[in-house]
């Protein structure tokens, strides 16, 4: 299994109107709400998988993973911080630290769910037969057939994952924790 948190970058080079619009396009922002700042992260997944095909007494070849490698990680953050703001000024370190402080929950985030990833591939290839075929040709579709089923399988968990980050990302994002840091620079 491999990971990435990625390279985080800064963008100070958008205005809040523009941050707002890339905030609306991803569904990151409440209705009438303007945005200073933005977190961004895409999150990669990739199952690749190495296969034998093993003759057996009846004529047929069972094909069975040797080697599974699952990527699960971040490509692409990005802070967003608004050129409006004055740089070393209250509100903009607000707004940095509130944006690093999302890129720090997904961290955390990966981490956390990491090793239950690991374990899941672990079952999901424990529980899925190896492919029975009939010629050495049909090798690469066996192959290709079981790094989709472990794709498909792992999918719902890909999908909790990403939830569960969003559902983190709200204890931060919300209007009480928003008045709050608006009153950090009055």
């Amino acid at each position: 299994m491999f990971s990435s948190y990625g390279k985080l970058q800064y963008d100070t080079s958008k205005n809040i109107s523009q941050i707002t619009d890339i905030a609306n396009k991803y569904g990151l922002i409440e209705k009438n709400l303007f945005a200073s700042g933005l977190a961004t992260v895409d999150i990669s997944t990739d199952i690749s998988t190495e296969t034998i095909g093993q003759p057996q007494k009846n004529g047929m070849i069972c094909v069975y993973p040797t080697k599974v490698r699952l990527f699960l990680g971040f490509s692409n953050p990005l802070i967003y911080i608004s050129n409006t703001l004055k740089p070393k000024s209250c509100e903009y370190n607000v707004v940095l630290r509130h944006e690093q402080t999302h890129q720090f929950i997904n961290k955390e985030m990966l981490d956390y769910f990491l090793p239950l990833f690991r374990t899941a591939i672990t079952q999901i290839v424990i529980n899925t037969p190896p492919i029975q075929i009939s010629s050495i040709n049909q090798v690469d579709e066996a192959s290709r057939f079981l790094t989709e089923e472990y794709n498909k399988q792992l999918l719902p968990l890909v999908d909790f994952f990403k939830q569960e980050m969003i559902y983190e990302q709200r204890h931060l994002d919300n209007t009480q924790n928003y008045i709050h840091e608006k009153s950090l620079c009055l």
